[in-house]
């Protein structure tokens, strides 16, 4: 644990502390820190499926530009902030595709109680408020974190349009119950594709699936086909190293044709 963090810290140029600007200042910098599937896309397809715990996260990611997915970046970034002082602890999330497939960090000091989602590229630190929500807004776009009793429920609201994207449930997790969920989720549907994410300048937002590159920001959106330059456009924006994006590439296409194989016509 000390090591990670101290390659975080050394990475950034910051130290630890557990102020509430520590908090942000920490929270703010783990952002640069993508939220990418290819490392673990890669992982399942060689069929040795090991999770990338907190050492590996961060090694990669300064010598790789990589990050992980969000049980990558929960303990990753829960292993920083209790180097720090403060009091950590996984909470397990409920999508509509099914449960117990996201997570979420629960940090608590003096400095009061915040909920972390790297996996969702939450921008920041959103802390409690005395009724236990929870609020941030990025441009047009307003996340709220609503307490309900098992919990809480994630909004967005865009464009007037409000949305519920997850579940959160505020209650002590084993060790045992976080690793096995973390184990399930190499079998989600979202490793037959190739995703990123990551936040952008003044507040917006890079998603990639597949091909589709799709940039938010002040300006609006703006909707890129990669093709078969992938590889090279993937590193460019994400500042992944260019031989991972291109491996993840590859071995995407080499499971496209084999499926194509067994089609029936």
């Amino acid at each position: 644990m000390e090591k990670t963090a101290e390659v975080f810290f050394d990475h950034f140029g910051i130290r630890p502390g557990k102020t509430l600007k520590d908090i942000q200042i920490i929270a703010e910098f783990f952002g640069e820190v993508p939220w990418e599937n290819l490392t673990k896309f890669i992982v399942k397809s060689s069929g040795d499926i090991q999770p990338r715990f907190t050492g590996e996260v961060l090694e990669s990611f300064v010598s790789s530009g990589t990050g992980g997915t969000c049980f990558s970046l929960t303990e990753t970034l829960g292993s920083i902030f209790s180097y720090c002082g403060l009091s950590v602890r996984p909470l397990t999330g409920h999508m509509r595709h099914g449960d117990n497939i996201h997570c979420a960090l629960l940090v608590e000091g003096e400095a009061g109680r915040f909920i972390l989602d790297p996996g969702y590229v939450v921008p920041g630190a959103v802390m409690l408020s005395s009724d236990n929500s929870g609020k941030i807004e990025t441009g047009s776009r307003k996340m709220l974190w609503r307490p309900v009793a098992y919990g809480w429920e994630l909004f967005t609201v865009e464009n007037g349009h409000r949305q519920l994207r997850y579940k959160l449930e505020d209650r002590v997790i084993t060790r045992e119950e976080f690793l096995k969920y973390w184990i399930q989720s190499f079998d989600s549907t979202g490793l037959n594709s190739l995703h990123l994410n990551k936040v952008g300048s003044l507040g917006g937002r890079l998603s990639a699936h597949n091909s589709n590159l799709r940039i938010v920001n002040s300006s609006g959106k703006k909707n890129i086909k990669l093709g078969n330059d992938y590889a090279r456009l993937i590193s460019e924006t994400f500042g992944i190293s260019l031989s991972i994006a291109e491996k993840a590439w590859l071995q995407l296409e080499t499971q496209k044709k084999k499926r194509e194989k067994y089609v029936i016509t």
